[in-house]
């Protein structure tokens, strides 16, 4: 029996071996399955992981152990799947099978992940009950789900506990905090607790530091995040492709077009400019200056580089004609998207209608409300107080307000 490695990957080879074992008399054992199982899930291919575990248990009579259902677990956790997830902890529990700190792990850091962090604090309860002593990385992902959740107070409190629990927060712990600051826009305790962790010893990576200027640049503080930009780089970390980004996207949102444009232009034929990210960010800040000249010439630039646009990069171009009232340009692109194999998403029909109603293009409205309606599209805040101040204004049909209602958000 021969492979062909080239075209296999490490779980075909694995599995093959698993069967070479078989033909050859050489029985697999629990720790054979484990490994395979596990890379499998690892790789999201749960329903492959099953059909082993099944193997194992029915076919070859061996029976599972705590790893093969940590990773099973770690598997449907990946994919959401709560209630399978009870499932296995239920027959862990029939088959007399404890969890271990890995199993608590997985379940604490999927639950704060989901934002459930009520969930995430049983769990850690049910560790401590059983003698599993939380490490630095169980609370680094409680206090990242407390972060995700806005809940900043709370966050800062179980941040402070570590110390009186033996425990040392490294620079995950203060990454986790930094963005919650960040995002919740309390910019100032993002900047002390950045101050902290350098007097600390600790070595902010590219991804706290990215943080830290996407954060300034979020409450306007454009000088002070190309000073941090700058700082980055003499502390000898090496901007990637998401900082670059951050950069141009915080200056073009901050009405800096002009420094952003020369950047891109400062970096020229590097890798960074071979990016669509980088020219949809680009095409929307030079669309909402109402610098279409800009806009084209970027968007010639994509098809010489032989970059394809995204829907993000033809909702920006839109967005760009539909402000200075080229309503018949915006339609066209509109409706070439479909055919280019990209079609409109729910902010492209969103920007389209707005700038119909901005524009007080009205006739095609109705079909664009409808169309919204079979995809099971949503209307944002601002479009639909904008409808809605149409109708009353006589602009629009009232018998548009059943459709229209049915496009509100469920939520």
């Amino acid at each position: 029996m021969v492979f062909d490695s080239s075209c296999l990957s490490n779980n075909d080879i694995a599995i093959g071996l698993l069967r070479l074992m078989d033909e050859r008399g050489c029985k697999p054992d629990i720790y054979a399955y484990d490994t395979i199982i596990d890379s499998l899930c690892k790789d999201k291919m749960i329903e492959d992981a099953f059909k082993l575990f099944n193997e194992m248990v029915f076919a070859k009579g061996i029976q599972p152990d705590v790893i093969t259902y940590t990773s099973l677990i770690y598997g449907l956790c990946n994919l959401c799947r709560w209630d399978e997830v009870s499932k296995l902890l239920k027959e862990m529990e029939d088959l007399r099978i404890s969890p271990n700190f890995q199993t608590f792990s997985i379940l604490v850091d999927a639950f704060c992940k989901e934002g459930s962090v009520d969930e995430a604090e049983a769990v850690i309860d049910i560790m401590v009950e059983r003698g599993e002593v939380p490490n630095i990385v169980t609370y680094n992902s409680l206090i990242d789900g407390y972060c995700l959740r806005g809940e900043m107070t709370k966050a800062r409190s179980i941040f402070d506990s570590l110390t009186s629990k033996g425990l040392v927060p490294d620079v995950v712990t203060y990454s986790s905090l930094l963005n919650g600051y960040c995002k919740s826009l309390k910019i100032e305790e993002a900047i002390r607790m950045f101050h902290e962790v350098t007097r600390k010893g600790l070595n902010p990576d590219v991804i706290f530091y990215n943080t830290m200027i996407q954060g300034l640049f979020s409450v306007g503080r454009c000088g002070d995040a190309c000073q941090l930009f700058d700082e980055m780089q003499a502390q000898g970390q090496t901007p990637n492709e998401y900082t670059y980004g951050i950069i141009l996207d915080g200056l073009c949102s901050n009405h800096q077009l002009e420094e952003a444009l020369s950047l891109f232009h400062l970096v020229g034929d590097s890798k960074l400019n071979y990016n669509i990210v980088v020219y949809s960010i680009l095409i929307d800040g030079a669309g909402k200056r109402g610098k279409l000249d800009i806009v084209r010439a970027l968007f010639h630039e994509l098809h010489v580089k032989g970059l394809q646009p995204d829907v993000r990069t033809y909702t920006a171009m839109i967005r760009g004609f539909c402000r200075v009232g080229l309503l018949r340009e915006a339609k066209n692109l509109f409706l070439k998207m479909g055919e280019r194999g990209c079609p409109p998403d729910n902010v492209s029909y969103s920007v389209l209608l707005h700038g119909y109603l901005k524009n007080q293009h009205f006739n095609d409205v109705e079909i664009l409300l409808q169309q919204m309606d079979r995809r099971s599209y949503s209307l944002d805040a601002s479009t639909l107080s904008l409808l809605k101040d149409r109708v009353t204004a006589g602009s629009l049909d009232r018998s548009l307000l059943k459709l229209i209602g049915m496009l509100v958000p469920k939520s």
